[in-house]
């Protein structure tokens, strides 16, 4: 009996002298907050595009895009006809080729980017993919005086759902409209190379 209340103290002692009950420091957090919605519909998919290029939030970005380990499909990107662009450059374009055009592009000099989606027409619906189709105007600010700071012109997403039931982007046409400077002129300029 005498045993055991010794014991009992040495146990309380050990608890109250490790610490256990205090509070302490916390830790940052490990990522940065994300406006990213589940893709659960083929809208979702447009409202997490148009928030990542906001955002410059370059993994969001990536996300919108098929993952090939969970489709048949893989992406595909079309660049406008037009002059200037040199087309070889999109030879093999992929996700990685997103990925290090944004990269290389960086975040907004100064404000704030804005990409602006108008005149929808939905091309083509079915049970696991629809086509939309877009005006575009995507405000980008740079610094530099070399390149400038607003793109437009039309786009074409198409858009399926994959083994996880998540929609995303599997492949995108960049068409010209009014202006010499397009999302296609972008990236040819920033893959770099």
């Amino acid at each position: 009996m005498m045993f055991c209340k010794y014991f009992s103290i040495v146990c309380i002692a050990s608890f109250i002298g490790c610490d256990l009950f205090q509070t302490r420091t916390p830790e940052s957090p490990s990522e940065e907050s994300s406006n990213f919605i589940q893709p659960t519909t083929p809208e979702v998919v447009l409202i997490n595009f148009k928030n990542a290029i906001e955002e410059y939030s370059i993994d969001n970005y990536i996300k919108c895009f098929v993952d090939a380990s969970l489709s048949d499909k893989l992406f595909e990107f079309v660049p406008s006809l037009e002059a200037g662009i040199d087309r070889t450059r999109f030879d093999g374009w992929n996700l990685e080729s997103e990925r290090q055009y944004l990269m290389n592009l960086g975040k907004p000099s100064f404000g704030n980017a804005n990409l602006t989606l108008s005149n929808k027409h939905i091309i083509a619906v079915t049970s696991d993919s629809v086509i939309y189709n877009y005006d575009y105007n995507l405000f980008y600010p740079q610094n530099n005086p070399n390149f400038p700071s607003s793109y437009t012109g039309n786009l074409q997403l198409y858009i399926a759902i994959d083994r996880n039931r998540n929609w995303s982007i599997y492949k995108w046409f960049d068409f010209k409209t009014n202006s010499s400077n397009t999302w296609s002129y972008l990236k040819a300029v920033f893959i770099g190379g």
